[in-house]
């Protein structure tokens, strides 16, 4: 090394320069950058995402050139399905764009144990209002849902996996009363063999809850439910043809960002809190064996499950490949990104219903809530129980029926 490099060498590190010091040296420097090329890495990645979310937030829409923007939309709302959360999204949208709901005159069913009609709403004092988002319980008839909101209709349901649902639904609706036996030795009873088959198939509160209770919700009569599974799979033919979007309650955010594709929304439109979630300790565990038994006796929910499911892997698999691989990926994290964002700004803390009040209470105490700070506008939408918004759309409805004559056409509502 030449004698002037070696004195500026010398002079900047206070010695010598041995080849023991220069490792020494280069090694914390390869740390030290490794960290820096890291912290900057990650860094750089976080605001790329927020950039990406704040752009979604701000307006961009699907990537599906076949999406259609609508104001027209039927959810059939089945029952224990994560539909509540579905639910308060399209109450969401509604209040975002002044649309009018199916709304009867009293209380949150369209129908009960029978299938839908549309006098239900036709013969509330607004019944002579368009309709734009039909979302209360009833059971599904494809042809009076129809002629209520019209043929450009967006149709769409959840479903979810047949035993969690049963299982969800014995416990709220309390049917333990009903068969006289606890959830366990329900299922038991199925696995040996040990029940009477008129008394299991017996329904509850009316003829509403039982057996196959999702497909009883899509409309097939329990008279049905032990036809030939040839017969089962062309009602589950019909109904594929009847819903443009099928949700699965276990891939809920990938069916989410579908149905935002579907209808050209920004994914911040479906971001929710999770609602109507049952306390942990009311939840009940069933073996391997258990689960199986009860699944082959829940045989129309469980065809139903593994259709649509399929049926869900194929719109994934399109969505991705009309963007690029991985899509669903990268929108499950922004989603989740916007989740976790509502959730710091609105939630003080999640709660059982017991706890709640005013707005926010539901009607079981079996289920958790959520405490919302008050001082953030939009927040209390995300966890607004039914009660509260059909109160809000019932007014509002109300004031606009009284003015708008019964031979009125709409250009706009609200």
């Amino acid at each position: 090394m030449p004698v002037k490099c070696t004195k500026m060498f010398n002079k900047l590190f206070g010695g010598p320069l041995t080849a023991s010091f220069l490792f020494r040296y280069l090694v914390v420097f390869g740390v030290t950058s490794f960290f820096f090329v890291f912290t900057y890495h990650s860094y750089r990645n976080s605001i790329l995402e927020d950039i990406l979310v704040k752009s979604i937030i701000d307006g961009s829409r699907s990537t599906n050139q076949e999406c259609r923007p609508t104001d027209k939309i039927a959810f059939m709302k089945t029952h224990k399905c994560a539909s509540s959360t579905i639910e308060n999204i399209l109450f969401r949208h509604a209040l975002r764009d002044k649309l009018n709901l199916a709304l009867p005159s009293g209380g949150n069913y369209l129908s009960r144990a029978e299938l839908f009609h549309r006098n239900s709403v036709l013969n509330a004092k607004w019944g002579h209002l368009p309709v734009n988002v039909f979302t209360l319980h009833n059971r599904w008839n494809y042809q009076e849902t129809i002629a209520l909101m019209g043929k450009s209709t967006f149709t769409f349901t959840i479903i979810r996996d047949p035993v969690d649902q049963f299982e969800s639904l014995y416990v709220y609706m309390g049917l333990s009363e009903f068969f006289g036996k606890d959830f366990v030795d329900f299922v038991r009873a199925l696995e040996y063999n040990k029940y009477n088959v008129t008394d299991v198939n017996r329904r509850a509160v009316g003829g509403m809850f039982g057996r196959n209770q999702i497909a009883f919700d899509l409309g097939l009569s329990p008279d049905e439910f032990d036809n030939k599974p040839q017969k089962t799979k062309e009602w589950i033919e019909r109904l594929d043809e009847q819903f443009e979007l099928v949700l699965i309650a276990e891939r809920l955010e990938e069916s989410l960002i579908l149905l935002a594709d579907f209808l050209c929304w920004p994914l911040e439109y479906v971001t929710h809190l999770k609602l109507n979630v049952r306390k942990p300790e009311m939840n009940v565990q069933l073996t391997q064996d258990e689960r199986s038994s009860l699944a082959k006796w829940l045989n129309v929910d469980t065809m139903l499950y593994r259709r649509f499911n399929q049926r869900l892997d194929q719109h994934v698999t399109d969505f991705n490949k009309r963007n690029r691989p991985n899509w669903m990926e990268e929108q499950m994290r922004i989603l989740r990104r916007l989740n976790s964002q509502v959730v710091e700004r609105c939630v003080i803390e999640r709660v059982g219903n017991e706890k709640l009040e005013g707005k926010f209470l539901e009607t079981s105490n079996t289920i958790m809530g959520y405490l919302i700070h008050q001082n953030v506008p939009e927040c209390e939408f995300y966890a607004m129980s039914e009660p509260a918004y059909l109160n809000i759309f019932r007014e509002r409805m109300a004031q606009l029926a009284a003015v708008t004559p019964r031979n009125h056409t709409f250009t706009k509502f609200w």
